[in-house]
């Protein structure tokens, strides 16, 4: 058995077309990486995101001194008292004008409570925008370390971030 090497004229005429193709392998596998890399900080960023918007309706509700429960409750009682009186109105005639009057008065006491509570919640601003920023910067330190390092992520726990104090 004979065994043809091929001739240095050979070889040298095929070695465009495999750096080509080693040119080709290498994009591949670094757009594979940068996929993977993605996916991981589109998760990160999800998440942070999550408990981003944990922290800030917790902050909310500490503001408003209110818990999530009580505060549905709320708009809801809202939501029908307008119900009602919307329906009331469409009929002038049926309903009773003290009756009418004295839902209007509560409906607005209910309005200005609303009113007060929006305006502290947005002194509680820069307080909402603090926690963000350091959470993200949290979640982003986090990530860059342990790429750095080549170790499994740290998992952050939203009990561990505490809202920001009025």
């Amino acid at each position: 058995m004979t065994s043809e090497t091929p001739s240095l004229g050979r070889r040298i005429a095929r070695l465009p077309g495999q750096f080509i193709l080693a040119l080709i392998n290498a994009t591949s596998i670094l757009v594979i990486v940068a996929i993977v890399l993605v996916l991981m900080m589109l998760n990160r960023v999800e998440t942070a995101g999550a408990q981003l918007a944990s922290s800030v309706t917790d902050a909310a509700m500490s503001r408003l001194q209110v818990s999530p429960e009580d505060f549905r409750a709320r708009l809801m009682s809202i939501d029908q008292k307008l119900d009602q009186l919307s329906s009331a109105l469409e009929n002038p005639g049926i309903a009773d004008n003290n009756v009418l009057r004295q839902d209007l008065a509560a409906l607005n006491r209910n309005i200005t409570d609303l009113k007060v509570a929006a305006q502290g919640l947005t002194m509680a601003g820069p307080d909402v925008t603090e926690a963000a920023l350091q959470q993200a910067g949290t979640v982003i330190t986090n990530t860059l370390i342990g790429l750095r390092d080549c170790t499994p992520l740290p998992q952050t726990n939203t009990s561990e971030t505490t809202p920001p104090s009025s």
